[in-house]
C-alpha cells in the first residue's frame, strides 16, 4: 500500500524489517533519546500477563503492559469475569502487581487507563491512590457512543508512602 500526492509518496513498510529505514534512523542521534526501546535488547518483554485464579478457577487477568524498562514504567491492566467481581479480587490482584512492579522490578511509575463509564475501575484506581493525570476526550467508542479515557499514574514513592500508612 502507498499514499501519493504530487512529488511525495508514503510506502507502507515493516519498520524493523526495512534496512533502509533503519539506516536512516541511525543517522538521527535524537532517535535514540526519543525511543527508549532501542536501549534494551529486543527479547525484553513489553508485557507480563498473569492469569487470575480464584478457588482453582481462572476468572480474569492482571497485566503489566507497555513496559518501558529504560524508563522503569508500565501500564497496569486488569479484567475479571462478571461472576468474580465484587469480591475484592481486582483490588488484591492490582496490589500484587503494584508490589511486583515497585519492589521487585524496581519500576518508578505505573500508569492506568480507565474508561469514564467504568465506575468500579475508577473507584479501585482511586482507592489505590493513583492520581488522575489527564483525559483523552471521546477516545473510546463503546455501545454506540464515544466516551472519555481517563489517564492515571502513581509513583514508587507514593506507593511506598501508602503501603507504610496502611501497615
Amino acid at each position: 500500500m502507498w499514499l501519493e500526492s504530487n512529488d511525495l509518496r508514503l510506502n507502507l513498510v515493516k519498520a524493523k524489517a526495512d534496512p533502509e529505514l533503519r539506516q536512516l534512523q541511525d543517522q538521527l542521534p535524537e532517535w535514540y533519546n526519543l525511543s527508549e526501546k532501542v536501549w534494551y535488547a529486543e527479547n525484553m518483554p513489553d508485557r507480563m500477563t498473569f492469569k487470575i485464579i480464584y478457588r482453582d478457577k481462572a476468572v480474569g487477568a492482571a497485566e503489566l503492559v507497555n513496559i518501558r524498562w529504560y524508563n522503569h514504567k508500565s501500564e497496569v491492566r486488569i479484567w475479571l469475569l462478571p461472576e468474580a467481581r465484587g469480591k475484592g479480587l481486582g483490588k488484591a490482584a492490582l496490589k500484587m502487581l503494584m508490589d511486583l512492579a515497585f519492589n521487585t522490578l524496581n519500576f518508578h511509575r505505573l500508569e492506568a487507563e480507565v474508561y469514564s463509564f467504568n465506575t468500579q475501575s475508577l473507584k479501585l484506581i482511586e482507592q489505590l491512590r493513583f492520581r488522575k493525570e489527564g483525559v483523552l476526550r471521546e477516545a473510546k467508542f463503546f455501545n454506540g457512543q464515544y466516551h472519555d479515557i481517563l489517564r492515571f499514574g502513581i509513583l514508587r514513592q507514593e506507593y511506598l508512602n501508602l503501603k507504610s500508612a496502611n501497615e
